[in-house]
């Protein structure tokens, strides 16, 4: 029986909700994180999904202290402190702290071309100047860099690293990843490649951080309970269903235009509303209602849809 880490399970990539007017929709914060937490999973705030890069600090006050006040004692917290500026991360983690988020998440700065000994050293000092866990998070597809896992490695012995949450593809550095930490109690492994949920946890992976999971933590859910308890079939049903629906919103398209679709598919199950923050454009009514007929096949409420 695998040993169950501290930091593991489904973390969701939450969406911000927004209202018309680009606020922070905070009625639909509460709907989304309970929708979450019944599905079995935890909540990670201001990651990729959550369009962090383009929040105001004060609607990221609102979207943290909402989501802490929703999932406090039910669900671990995650909030995303990603940025260009380190005193602004400081910033960021003072209040989050200070609101009772529970654990830190962080990609590299995503300006400057850095080497992995500039990684080294920004994780570092970043964990040695916070007072809340810190999980170190590979994102090349955004940040256009990629972080060696001998880095990773290194960085897994500060005493304030707790996890890594992996989002580049490749089988094989997934099965090495999974490999070097599976045994570790003090570092998790936590997989954001979300087709292969099923796969990373047969090898042994600590969490699953699927996108989709906003639409059907159920699901994946479903998928780490089950490789856990044995039952390979209900897992493979639940990666297959969650795959497919995936596809609807991700399959030929950049992050841009997945998530103004993930959020039109949200908000076709009044989750929240398809509100996006520039860069980002609002899917049109035309193509609203073309992924809305697409959606409504694999079930036409949240529970059909999170069942297998």
């Amino acid at each position: 029986m695998k040993n169950i880490k501290k930091y593991s399970g489904v973390v969701v990539p939450m969406v911000t909700p927004l209202r018309a007017d680009l606020s922070i929709d905070l009625d639909a914060v509460t709907v989304l994180v309970n929708h979450l937490i019944e599905g079995g999973c935890h909540p990670f705030v201001l990651g990729t999904t959550g369009e962090s890069s383009s929040i105001s600090f004060e609607s990221k006050l609102a979207l943290v202290k909402k989501t802490v006040e929703v999932a406090k004692g039910k669900a671990t917290i995650y909030a995303g402190i990603s940025g260009n500026c380190f005193q602004e991360s400081l910033d960021q983690t003072k209040v989050y702290t200070d609101l009772g988020v529970d654990v830190l998440v962080a990609h590299v700065p995503y300006y400057y071309p850095l080497s992995q000994n500039h990684i080294l050293n920004y994780f570092n000092q970043l964990a040695s100047a916070v007072s809340l866990p810190l999980i170190v998070y590979n994102m090349p597809m955004t940040t256009n860099m990629s972080i060696d896992l001998e880095i990773v490695d290194a960085l897994s012995k500060h005493p304030n690293i707790v996890g890594y949450k992996e989002s580049e593809r490749g089988e094989e550095r997934m099965a090495k990843a999974i490999g070097l930490w599976k045994n570790r109690e003090d570092f998790s492994y936590l997989l954001g490649w979300a087709v292969k949920s099923y796969e990373g946890m047969l090898l042994g992976a600590d969490g699953l951080v699927p996108s989709t999971g906003n639409l059907t933590p159920q699901l994946y859910s479903t998928i780490y309970e089950s490789v856990l308890a044995g039952n390979n079939e209900a897992a493979q049903k639940a990666q297959e269903k969650s795959d497919a629906i995936s596809k609807v919103y991700q399959e030929n398209q950049i992050v841009t235009n997945a998530i103004p679709i993930l959020k039109t598919m949200l908000a076709h199950y009044n989750l929240c509303k398809n509100e996006v923050l520039l860069p980002m454009l609002k899917v049109n009514t035309i193509n609203e209602q073309e992924i809305q007929a697409k959606i409504t096949e694999f079930g036409n409420d949240l529970k059909s849809l999170n069942t297998i």
